[in-house]
């Protein structure tokens, strides 16, 4: 190759970084929004259970399954386009149509309405994960790929968190009348609308300065084969029937995740509870322990991951053994210490932990499919941990709550002590078989 050549080739490279992290930010920016919509209800639950005359049930199913399914169902249609189509134009249009349906969520005026809304919400956002997971896997390297998803996934943690400083702050304005916005006082609502409206300009963005990189021409090798092409059959074949890695892989996670998302809807309304504290001072203490503590657990998965040469799916999966294995003790002791602090402190610890896991969640997808099918293959992914954990986690405590003689933090002891345990027993078994 002549100086010529490789001056150009070394070009083309930079270029391609370039606006692999441009993009890889603006999409960040917008998985930023779409987690504070998705984790504010957490912090908005009494305000709106007060308002709407909820149980602890239905506001359960409304933290809960309302979201979970609808994402879950959502990504499936739009992942299928995903694998075929120009994915910044689709991610850009589900920014745009989840914005929409966030700010006609602070309209609603009866609890079906707030649940069509919140599922509108969800079905659109379910089309961002698999778009940016599957523009990752072009990066070229293993390492390249983890530190993009690593960045990426910092969103749900500095989302969630500002959402809940930011949420906890715009409460307390109106309810010292200090805030209307669209004619409103109502706190949720405005809560609703503030985090709808930027959305709109973050998909112009997105479709204006995104980079959609060439498709590869062949497929990865694990799948190689004529029926890569083919409909969800052959996706769902690979997973769960072809690879007993990821079939066991995507059971451990949806376990984890039980938990996780039980937190996420519950915490800020066990605070109010258990500890007395007000609504805005729960969404402040947990908001700064999730954003501080979550980014920090981001960072250092990432960092970690990026040292590793050659770092397989069997090596993730061992690391989330050993996490969930920690987290286990802490996360039944958040809701039954007899102070705030301690359980703050819990909190904290399960925030960075967590986001060790959460960080790479996809890479292992990522390494095993070819890229025309990581976009469902992730939807599938989303479908299994998002249906059935991030709508049976919440709805399970609040049920116990409601129906059994548990309070509130005996549900949420009794949904982590569970969660982990199976979460440890898949991955056990995912391990298992590396030679597979």
């Amino acid at each position: 190759m002549s100086q010529a050549q490789q001056s150009d080739k070394n070009t083309r490279q930079t270029a391609s970084i370039r606006h692999s992290w441009r993009t890889a930010l603006l999409l960040m920016a917008c998985f930023i929004l779409a987690q504070a919509d998705k984790q504010v209800v957490g912090l908005l639950a009494v305000p709106i259970q007060q308002a709407l005359d909820l149980s602890d049930t239905q506001l359960g199913f409304f933290q809960g399954g309302a979201f979970a399914i609808a994402f879950a169902l959502g990504g499936l249609p739009i992942a299928h386009l995903l694998d075929s189509g120009h994915r910044i134009r689709i991610a850009a249009i589900c920014v745009a149509a989840w914005s929409m349906a966030t700010i006609l969520s602070g309209f609603a005026g009866a609890y079906l309405a707030l649940l069509l809304c919140r599922a509108a919400t969800a079905f659109a956002e379910a089309g961002l994960p698999p778009a940016t997971f599957s523009i990752f896997s072009q990066s070229g390297h293993a390492r390249i790929s983890a530190r993009l998803t690593g960045t990426f996934m910092l969103a749900p943690f500095i989302g969630g968190g500002a959402a809940m400083l930011i949420g906890g702050l715009i409460l307390d304005l109106a309810a010292q009348g200090q805030l209307t916005l669209f004619g409103y006082a109502d706190g949720w609502r405005i809560v609703f609308f503030t985090l709808g409206l930027p959305g709109i300009a973050m998909a112009a963005a997105l479709l204006v300065l995104g980079h959609e990189p060439a498709r590869p021409i062949a497929p990865a090798p694990r799948y190689a084969s004529p029926h890569a092409a083919m409909g969800y059959r052959a996706v769902i074949h690979t997973i769960f029937r072809q690879d007993s890695f990821l079939r066991r892989y995507y059971l451990a996670m949806a376990s984890f995740y039980l938990f996780t998302a039980a937190l996420i809807g519950w915490y800020p309304t066990f605070l109010v509870r258990a500890h007395g504290l007000s609504t805005s001072q729960a969404g402040t203490y947990a908001g700064l322990a999730f954003l501080v503590c979550g980014v920090a657990g981001t960072l250092a998965a990432t960092i970690a991951a990026g040292w590793r040469k050659n770092l397989t799916r069997h090596d993730i999966a061992s690391a989330y053994g050993a996490i969930i294995t920690v987290l286990l003790p802490i996360s039944v002791a958040l809701p039954i210490v007899n102070s705030a602090e301690l359980s703050l402190l819990c909190y904290g610890l399960y925030a960075f932990l967590s986001a060790a896991i959460l960080a790479v969640m996809s890479v292992p997808i990522q390494q095993s499919l070819p890229n025309n099918m990581q976009a469902r293959g992730v939807a599938l992914f989303s479908l299994v941990v998002s249906a059935i954990s991030g709508s049976l986690g919440p709805l399970i405590v609040g049920m116990m709550s409601d129906i059994l003689p548990f309070n509130l933090a005996s549900a949420m002891a009794i949904t982590a002590a569970l969660s982990s345990s199976a979460a440890l027993l898949f991955i056990a078994r995912a391990n298992a078989g590396k030679s597979l």
